[in-house]
């Protein structure tokens, strides 16, 4: 009855775990940026894997909400950078699933837009290309996973 119970149990367990296995690595999840200043998540949106900002350093004054004072449309130099789209429509790559292509990031620090690429190097760590016109005119910032303890977390109001 023992070894009767144990392949059972084994035989629902099995293909579980084999599932997990051949799952493609994931980059959905909160993303610290290279400089520390922000956290992004990224998670499925309508176009593929966006990212939005959801945490930053709070060197500001207090009551002080950061802005986006650099985006070329005039009209939303006021919104918050809390809550900002900064990475939209990156599609998984179909030769290499730790990789998403034909993506754009906007930079608030500078106001651009690129073309942008990321892949996952190990679990952790997601290498972010953005550039204009190929991949070889750019810039690769590494960002890593945020870890249990959430920091630089944007305020309900926005700063």
């Amino acid at each position: 009855m023992k070894r009767l119970l144990g392949m059972l149990i084994a035989s629902v367990c099995w293909p579980t775990a084999a599932l997990a296995a051949d799952q493609a690595p994931s980059a959905v999840g909160d993303w610290v940026t290279a400089d520390h200043e922000a956290v992004v998540e990224i998670a499925p949106c309508s176009s593929g894997l966006c990212g939005t900002l959801v945490g930053l350093r709070h060197d500001h004054p207090p009551g002080e909400i950061p802005r986006d004072k650099k985006n070329p449309d005039a009209g939303k130099r006021g919104t918050p950078l809390c809550g900002l789209l900064m990475l939209g429509s990156f599609k998984p790559d179909s030769s290499n699933p730790n990789r998403w292509v034909d993506g754009w990031a906007y930079d608030p620090d500078s106001g651009n837009t690129y073309s942008g690429q990321f892949q996952l190097d190990g679990p952790n760590t997601l290498k972010l290309r953005g550039y204009v016109g190929i991949p070889l005119f750019g810039r690769t910032e590494t960002w890593t996973r945020e870890g249990p303890e959430p920091h630089n977390r944007c305020a309900a109001a926005g700063g």
